[in-house]
């Protein structure tokens, strides 16, 4: 009787600490008001999880990443706050940021994935007049954000999405 009590509170004190983790810092919700991004701005729920924790930058100081929707252009992307710092960054909402093959893209509306990536070794598609060539080995300093388009529960087209050491930057991979 004791071993399955010891269990349950080992079961629910791991699903309780899971839960806990599955939370927006508190700071980054104070950044999200006080930068007068909540103005602009609404959390999205297009991919899960709604958010992503790692350390971006470098710093070795964890940061955020959440699904937002632009309040007036109804565009999703993603918001990057550093934490501890001034900087924020808007992928998507409205604002061009990469290429699907030979498209511009402004709207994350295509993405339904996405995972931080801890690979410093990527590759990135390369196209000829829209066929693939090929492709390109990259390496990268930080940990980043892979995200994704599936076809039949396969990743079918995306990206790499990383902080080059000024600003955030794009790989794209598959179709």
């Amino acid at each position: 009787m004791k071993r399955h009590f010891l269990l349950l509170s080992l079961v629910l004190l791991t699903t309780v600490a899971y839960a806990q983790n599955k939370v927006v810092p508190e700071w980054f919700l104070q950044d999200f008001k006080s930068k007068g991004l909540k103005a602009k701005y609404d959390f999205a729920k297009f991919a899960k999880p709604s958010f992503l924790q790692t350390d971006l930058n470098g710093d070795k100081i964890d940061d955020v990443v959440a699904l937002v929707i632009n309040k007036v252009s109804k565009k999703t992307g993603l918001l990057i706050i550093h934490k501890g710092s001034n900087q924020y960054y808007l992928i998507g909402t409205g604002t061009k940021f990469g290429k699907i093959g030979f498209d511009d893209f402004d709207d994350m509306k295509w993405m339904d994935g996405w995972e931080i990536i801890k690979d410093r070794i990527v590759y990135e598609t390369k196209f000829d007049n829209g066929d693939i060539i090929g492709s390109n080995k990259r390496n990268l300093k930080n940990n980043s954000i892979s995200v994704w388009n599936t076809q039949d529960g396969s990743p079918l087209y995306g990206g790499i999405i990383y902080w080059n050491g000024t600003k955030y930057s794009w790989i794209h991979q598959g179709e």
